[in-house]
Formats: structure tokens, C-alpha cells, sequence
């Protein structure tokens, strides 16, 4: 009898410290975080980018790639989260805000067409271009990920 009433103390005392133990989902997700840096990529939490004004809720991840300088354009955003926007040339894509200059769309084109699934949209501001993704994927995702936001950041550095 005392020692079940030993296993059931020392139970008590170390469930606690079970809740400080990663998920595997939650150890993935950090690991493509810190993976994210090697990239020169910073995650940031975002609003959704069909958000409206009034919608202030962070539930999105932005995987962005800042620049020196920023864009002449406006900034604008392709995204495939809902139907809000008007529609593109890349069926489910859809602009929301503003529309890229057509200089942009030889390399969307490119990207959208073979951007993961867990990609919902392309961000581009004054100074950074960035993707929503749902972190879903693996390193191999990432490093796509990046080498697309490279090449919208050379479109942006090159004032398309």
C-alpha cells in the first residue's frame, strides 16, 4: 500500500513537468525557425492578408526577407486564402490591396506555379517581400521558400 501511495506522489510532483516537454509538431516548428536564420529569413507573426481593418488578430507566420532601400510601388499582396481581392492570371491567386506593376509577373508567374501548398500568399512591402506558410513542411520547403524570396527581392531591388 505505501508504495502505491509513493508512485502516486511522485506521479503528482512530475506531471507538472510534462507540460515543458515540445510536441514533435512543436519541435519541427522550431527547428524550421532557427533553419529560417541560415536563410537570412525572419519569422514574424502576421495578420491574415485579406485582414480587415478592424481584424487585429496575429494568426498568421511571415517567413520575410528584408532589403535596404524600399519598393516605388505601393505595396501589394497575392494570397490564396479566400476569395476577397480580385482575381489573377494564376487561378486561385487572388490581389488584395494593390496589384503588382506587370514587371512582377514573369516571376510570379514562375513561383506561383510551383510555390508549396502551405504557401497562402506573397507579401511585398517598402522593405521586405515575404510568404505566409502554414510551417507544415520540412527544410527542403524552406530553402525553397527562400530561394523564391530571393528572387522577388531582386525584382524589388531592381525597382520593377
Amino acid at each position: 500500500m505505501s508504495w502505491l501511495l509513493i508512485i502516486f506522489v511522485i506521479s503528482v510532483v512530475l506531471s507538472p513537468l510534462m507540460w515543458f516537454k515540445q510536441s514533435p509538431r512543436q519541435r519541427q516548428i522550431g527547428e524550421l525557425r532557427s533553419n529560417a536564420l541560415q536563410y537570412n529569413l525572419q519569422v514574424s507573426l502576421h495578420r491574415r492578408p485579406d485582414a480587415r481593418d478592424s481584424d487585429t488578430r496575429l494568426d498568421a507566420v511571415c517567413y520575410q526577407m528584408r532589403f535596404d532601400g524600399h519598393i516605388a510601388q505601393e505595396p501589394w499582396v497575392i494570397h490564396r486564402y479566400s476569395t476577397r481581392g480580385w482575381a489573377s492570371n494564376w487561378g486561385s491567386w487572388n490581389w488584395y490591396g494593390a496589384e503588382a506593376k506587370p514587371c512582377w509577373h514573369s516571376v510570379l508567374k514562375d513561383i506561383l506555379i510551383n510555390v508549396p501548398k502551405g504557401i497562402t500568399a506573397i507579401i511585398v512591402q517598402k522593405n521586405s517581400v515575404g510568404m505566409i506558410w502554414d510551417e507544415a513542411g520540412n527544410v527542403d520547403e524552406l530553402r525553397l521558400i527562400a530561394d523564391y524570396l530571393s528572387q522577388l527581392k531582386v525584382c524589388a531591388k531592381n525597382n520593377c
